[in-house]
Parts: structure tokens; C-alpha cells; sequence
């Protein structure tokens, strides 16, 4: 168990409690994927989080820089901001119930008992060129679960975890055999911030003036991820992509004597599949992935696959759909090319088994650039 004060920022009351909340945090093994993660795309949330075996401008980036050797022009995209948004639909409701000064935050948390509360936000700014790109990145997660201490006389406890992600990152890619072979791979810096803990929830209070010194552990570290798409030829617009994330693991050297650094990022092995087929005016989208094909997370076979569908007309308006973890998802997105919006929900599974202990999640991303 880790037993460490709070992250409280100065802001509002609101942030405050919300902080509080945040810092309660614990080492749940349903946590594992999710710590992973340093990026998700609104656009491939909506579809199952797939999309690694066609991949392209920003999102290549970041799940297959293959992807960016696609095309015949030298100039793709610039993304100049693409804040997302996700949320638990119940944290909506606890966040107004913490509003007021005089809130009952023990009370709030007991009502809750069994669910998970997640906040996440993140964004990406890149220049995306053909064979090349340049970006930075950003993001922060919140993960609240109430649940009964057995080793507390079955009183409520509260665990949860808090981890940030700020860093930049360079992707270089090459095409080969008249573009039938796309091989890339990028290179991250990264600042990165982990905080676990866990309290009884009567104690939730008492964490309002701890410093983020004491609880928030911190380091510095670089990753690469290698990735390769294959696009066969003919009507279906078949491809296939694999991805080798964190290379050899990514370990972080601490920035702080005051808090451990964060957990290592282990080296995860991803394997995609995708057809396209379509019309001058429309194109439907079938994918299926399978993530962590060596089992480094030792998760269940369900929980690492991933199906995916999109319906798009022109590529301008779009509706997805697909299942993540045996849960189902779905999005719309509107591309009026300087700004975008994606929209949707998903469901993360917080336990390492399927079916446990869904989390609904509802998320929104606006992106502008040209």
C-alpha cells in the first residue's frame, strides 16, 4: 500500500476537492492498460481504439508512425490544438455535488461505493509532413474507485491514481514497393508524473493542505515505438499494421527524492487488420486489433481485443461503432478541415478480467488546423 499526502493546485474550491479525490490513489491491477497510454484519439475511441492498420497525420504519430509515409504530397497536416475531453458519466454528478464550500465529500464518495470516477484531458500539436513530423503532447488522468476495505472492518476506502504525461515527439517513416509497404518509427521525451495512493474516505478531508512535492512522484525518460504497414492491393483497400510500443520497456529517472518515479512503460506488441471498401462518395471501414500480443500485461484474451466500424461520406461527416474490451462504443465526428469535432462514448474495463467492472466513459475532442 502506498500511504502519501495529496496533490492540492492552487485553483478554485472546486479543483480543490476534485484534488483530493484524485490523490486518494491506488495501484489496482485494472489500472494496468490504462497506464500505458499516453495519448488517445477521440476519432479511434469511437470505433474500439483501433486504427493502427491505417493510420495517418496526427494519429499516426502516435499509434503507428508508418502511417505518415502515406500519400504522394510532401505537406499533410498541421495541428495546431486538439484538446480532448473524457469523463465517467457519474463524475459529472460528483462534481456538483462538491461545488459548494460546505460539501459533504464523505458522503459523496460512500454513495459511489463499487464504481470508478475518471477524468482524463489531452492534447496533441504536430506538423505532420510525408515521411516526417514533429509534435507535442500532453495529458492527465484521473481514476477514483470507492470500494469496502476488508482490512478496515469493511468501512469504505477510497483508491484512485493520478498520472500526467508531457513530452514531445519525432516520427520519421519511409514507403517502399510503390507504397505497398509503409515502415516508420518515432521518439518520445517525456516528463511524466504518477501519484497511488489509499485512504479510508472519512479520512478524505483531512488531505486538503498536503503539497504535490510529497505525493506526486516524477521523472524524465524517452520511449520509441517501430511500426509497419502493409496495404494489398484491390477493391477492399486491405491493410494490416503492427506496432512494437516502448521498445524495450521505458523506465523514468526521478526528478524528486520526495516521491518513488513512475512506473516503467513495458513494451507491448499490437497487431491490426482493416478493410476499406467504397464509393466516390462514401466508405465503410471494418478493423479488428489485438493488443499486448506477448502478454507483458498478462490481461485476458477479451480485454485486448478490439473491433472497429466507420460509415463516412467524403470523409467530412462520420459515424463509428465497435467494442474495446468486450464493451461497446461509438462516435460521430464532423471534418470541416480547419476545425474538426469528435464526440462518443466508450467503456473501459477496470478490472484485468472482462465484464467486471465497466466504466462508461464520455469524451468530445475539437481540433484546428489546416
Amino acid at each position: 500500500m502506498f500511504k502519501k499526502p495529496c496533490l492540492i493546485r492552487n485553483s478554485n474550491n472546486l479543483t480543490k476537492k476534485l484534488s483530493i479525490l484524485v490523490c486518494l490513489s491506488c495501484a489496482a491491477q485494472g489500472f494496468a492498460e490504462d497506464e500505458q497510454r499516453l495519448y488517445r484519439s477521440a476519432y479511434y475511441l469511437g470505433r474500439g481504439d483501433t486504427g493502427l492498420a491505417i493510420a495517418d497525420d496526427q494519429e499516426a504519430v502516435m499509434y503507428n508512425p508508418a502511417g505518415i509515409a502515406q500519400g504522394k504530397k510532401i505537406y499533410k497536416r498541421v495541428i495546431l490544438a486538439s484538446p480532448t475531453v473524457e469523463f465517467s458519466d457519474d463524475a459529472r454528478n460528483l462534481a456538483k455535488e462538491l461545488q459548494t464550500d460546505n460539501s459533504d465529500v464523505t458522503g459523496a464518495l460512500k454513495k459511489r461505493v463499487g464504481k470508478n470516477e475518471h477524468i482524463g484531458a489531452y492534447n496533441l500539436t504536430a506538423v505532420v509532413l510525408r515521411r516526417a513530423s514533429i509534435g507535442v503532447f500532453n495529458g492527465e488522468t484521473t481514476d477514483i474507485l470507492i470500494h469496502k476495505a476488508p482490512e478496515a472492518g469493511g468501512l469504505e476506502g477510497v483508491k484512485a491514481r493520478l498520472v500526467t504525461s508531457n513530452g514531445a515527439v519525432f516520427a520519421v517513416a519511409q514507403d517502399f514497393l510503390n507504397q505497398r509497404l509503409l515502415v516508420g518509427g518515432n521518439i518520445k521525451y517525456m516528463h511524466r508524473g504518477e501519484a497511488k495512493l489509499e485512504a479510508n474516505v472519512t479520512d478524505a478531508d483531512k488531505l486538503k493542505n498536503m503539497k504535490s512535492s510529497d505525493m506526486l512522484g516524477t521523472g524524465t525518460g524517452t520511449s520509441t515505438d517501430l511500426g509497419v504497414m502493409w496495404k494489398i492491393p484491390g477493391r477492399m483497400e486491405a491493410s494490416m499494421g503492427a506496432t512494437v510500443n516502448n521498445v524495450g520497456g521505458t523506465k523514468f529517472t526521478p526528478t524528486s527524492d520526495k516521491a518513488p518515479a513512475p512506473a516503467a512503460l513495458k513494451q507491448l506488441v499490437n497487431l491490426g487488420v482493416a478493410i476499406q471498401p467504397g464509393t466516390r462518395s462514401s466508405r465503410f471501414r471494418l478493423l479488428a486489433e489485438y493488443w499486448d500480443a506477448t502478454n507483458n500485461l498478462k490481461e485476458s484474451v477479451y480485454k485486448k481485443t478490439h473491433l472497429g466500424a466507420e460509415l463516412t461520406i467524403r470523409d467530412i461527416v462520420g459515424v463509428t461503432g465497435g467494442m474495446s474490451e468486450g464493451w461497446t462504443s461509438g462516435g460521430l465526428y464532423i471534418d470541416l478541415y480547419l476545425l474538426r469535432i469528435d464526440g462518443g462514448m466508450y467503456i473501459q474495463e477496470m478490472d484485468d478480467r472482462v465484464g467486471v467492472r465497466p466504466d462508461k466513459r464520455i469524451f468530445l475532442r475539437v481540433t484546428a488546423g489546416f
